[in-house]
């Protein structure tokens, strides 16, 4: 309940000032969207009387809101009003001196509010035709390219395959806008933690361009000894004696970028030669996407010009921050810093006000080298503190987001933007299916891709066996991905002794029925629930090392069928699921992996769709997120109305990895069929040739015993350690 202490109003629009009690269960924050009314809602009583407010200013404990009471707006057309005896009730209300009200709050609009603001935006970006054409047909890079120190260069390229090369190489050419495609487990986080290498260390080339407009290295002048510059510093300083800066910055003359070796914001001097500082926000859609990647960067630092690893100055902002990236949060550190003044103002017993907040978060912001936010966040007041834009915008996920919320941290005014995602894995969680149907869940990176703006895609994997990698590959990547060296040794496993234990497998459920629980929008299947429960036993048993969530994934479309699988698992081992698996929606796996992974998918009927179980990117996202195995199970006949499921199932026909299972499910693993499943070991072939040609190695009939001392009987002379 509140009460209503002044109103104003302007062209229809009503601007209330309320006092409320706070109340811990319900924050009311700006740009939140209420409900006002004259009597309290109830589950069976709508009041008469009421109206939607907007949330325009927020103190202790009052509201400023924003209400349209002219009338009710037809559909989408602002132009087309209806008259409302409601709304002239409410505007009644509003009229009387201190009367009670009652709000209730619908949701938050900041998303959509910074969206808004950022495509009005869009016309006073330099890149703007970019955006609006999707060509980069006009863009002269001529002489713009960022140039990486030799050592560091040395390094980049020791560290990464061709593709991610050639995606970095990209990068530093500067070019407005850089798409990078990274397809499951082909290095996608490496590549952007190379890119912040390079970028962060380099300067831009300095080139001039004559009238045939060919560059040419400008000639620089030689540069000083520190015995010269000391002179000319007495000179331009008589009264001192020396350069006033001289003590704040290296002795090789670098003019301000101290890199730290923790984030506890004290700089510290490193031995550099550049003389240009870059600053750049990395941006994800979501808080978890964004924590893996400041933790990556608070693991492994940043390399330097001179290939030597340290802890940049960073900062993470917004809500929801990992406890992994505490440390380095814009709250953390706001608290460190005001611990320190509070220290200072101990004997006045003061408090630090609101203002000194956002002016040390401006401070830490200013200082920090790399800002880490979510899109929507990057959007935030805080941001319009800065005193120095951002030269450089990454965005992780790119085609997971909604073109508007992408265009979010374009606004800050940077020169690049690196878009980083895969259109053929999950898209943007759009919920009006209006709002979908008329294009608002489309990515920026995908519209520019489809316009045929050039995209860089890595093509070594690095995560799946090739059996599991061979399918997507062929069905969404044109071919393209390869494997990386030693992957199918590294993703081999014991349990593939086994054919139904394979790399890549489905198990057609014959008599699996889907269903929908009433009010829900969501479905299960028992069937299916019931073999993967007894699959997974049976792997475990036979393989204890299995029985842990960082190794098995339990996957499925549905929250109500990972519910179901939660449940059940609970009832059949008597304890939680999440200590020893990892049971989620893929929605909820994006970006993860595990040893195995046990796909259900739902869908089973005669004559019924499959749902959004038809999306491929969802499909390409659940059968990528294994390591060593990937073990389907649907309803062919349901699967193969769909054409990506259909050449699914036809590749695991193929692979003789295609199982027809019919109840009782147990029987399928029982003893006597999995040992009929058993996968027969052909001799190897450096068998084959020591009993054919035995006397070359020793003696014929006993081939593994050499006549030479020094072979080791592995096909090789040494002294039979690792690298033999």
């Amino acid at each position: 309940m509140c009460v209503l202490k002044e109103c104003s109003n302007l062209d229809g629009f009503y601007f209330p000032t309320v006092v409320y009690a706070l109340n811990d269960k319900e924050f009311v924050f700006q740009n939140d969207l209420l409900l006002l009314s004259k009597e309290k809602f109830g589950v069976d009583k709508i009041p008469n009387t009421y109206a939607f407010a907007l949330v325009e200013h927020r103190q202790q404990e009052s509201l400023r809101l924003r209400m349209f009471l002219q009338g009710e707006v037809q559909g989408i057309d602002v132009d087309k009003i209806a008259s409302s005896k409601r709304l002239n009730k409410m505007q009644t209300r509003l009229s009387e001196d201190k009367s009670f009200l009652f709000i209730s709050k619908i949701c938050s609009l900041s998303t959509i509010v910074r969206e808004f603001v950022a495509m009005r935006s869009i016309c006073s970006l330099p890149f703007k035709d970019v955006i609006l054409r999707a060509s980069d047909s006009n863009i002269n890079t001529t002489g713009l390219a960022w140039k990486v120190p030799n050592k560091l260069m040395e390094s980049i390229e020791n560290n990464h395959n061709e593709s991610q090369l050639e995606a970095i190489r990209a990068g530093l050419s500067r070019k407005p806008f850089v798409l990078i495609q990274g397809p499951p487990g082909t290095g996608k986080t490496q590549t952007i933690l190379g890119l912040l290498n390079a970028i962060l260390h380099s300067v831009p080339t300095r080139t001039r361009i004559d009238a045939d407009d060919k560059p040419h290295d400008l000639k620089r002048p030689r540069e000083m000894s520190f015995e010269e510059k000391l002179y000319h510093w007495r000179l331009a300083s008589p009264l001192t004696g020396v350069n006033p800066r001289d003590t704040n910055m290296p002795v090789n003359g670098d003019d301000g970028y101290f890199p730290t070796t923790g984030n506890e914001l004290k700089p510290v001097v490193v031995v550099s030669s550049r003389k240009y500082r870059v600053r750049v926000l990395v941006c994800a859609p979501s808080n978890s996407a964004l924590d893996e990647i400041v933790l990556r960067v608070l693991r492994t630092g940043v390399r330097d010009e001179n290939d030597r690893a340290y802890n940049p100055k960073i900062v993470r902002i917004g809500l929801k921050a990992h406890h992994s990236v505490q440390a380095v949060s814009m709250d953390y550190l706001v608290e460190r810093k005001l611990a320190g003044l509070e220290g200072h103002l101990d004997k006045q017993k003061q408090g630090i006000a609101g203002s000194d907040r956002d002016s040390i978060r401006a401070s830490i912001l200013d200082e920090a080298v790399i800002v880490f936010s979510t899109l929507s966040f990057s959007g935030s007041n805080i941001f319009s503190k800065m005193n120095r834009t951002f030269d450089i915008v990454i965005i992780d996920e790119a085609a997971q987001a909604v073109e508007p919320a992408t265009l979010v941290p374009l606004s800050t005014g940077c020169k690049q933007v690196f878009l980083v995602g895969d259109p053929v894995q999950l898209p943007a969680t759009v919920i009006s299916p209006v709002a979908e149907k008329l294009g608002y869940g489309t990515s920026l990176f995908k519209r520019l891709q489809g316009s045929g703006y050039p995209v860089t895609m890595l093509k070594t994997q690095y995560r799946m066996h090739p059996e599991i990698r061979n399918f997507p590959s062929r069905e969404f990547y044109d071919n393209a991905l390869e494997d990386g060296a030693d992957v199918e040794e590294q993703t081999k496993r014991a349990w593939h002794d086994y054919r139904c234990f394979r790399p890549f497998c489905f198990f057609d459920i014959k008599d699996g029925e889907e269903s929908q629980p009433t009010g829900s929008g969501s479905w299960v299947n028992a069937d299916e629930v019931e073999f993967g429960l007894l699959m997974y036993q049976k792997l475990v048993a036979k393989y204890p090392e299995l029985k842990s969530s960082s190794r098995v994934a339990i996957i499925s479309p549905y929250r109500l069928q990972v519910k179901l699988f939660r449940q059940r698992f609970q009832e059949m081992f008597g304890i939680d699921s999440e200590k020893v698996v990892d049971i989620n929606t893929v929605d909820g796996f994006q970006g993860r992996e595990k040893d195995v992974a046990i796909f259900s998918c739902v869908r089973a009927s005669k004559d019924k769709g499959i749902g959004f179980v038809a999306d491929f990117r969802r499909m390409n996202v659940g059968i990528t997120r294994a390591r060593s195995s990937v073990l389907v199970i649907g309803s062919v006949s349901t699967l193969k109305r769909d054409k990506h499921w259909s050449n699914l199932v036809d590749a695991a026909e193929k692979n003789d990895s295609l199982f027809e299972v019919s109840k009782p499910y147990a029987a399928f693993f029982s003893d006597e069929h999995l040992k009929s499943m058993e996968v027969k070991v052909e001799p190897d072939v450096f068998d084959e040739q020591m009993l054919q040609y035995g006397s070359i190695y020793g003696d014929a009939d006993n081939p593994a015993q050499p006549m030479d001392e020094n072979f080791d009987g592995d096909g090789g002379f040494g002294d039979g350690g690792d690298d033999d």
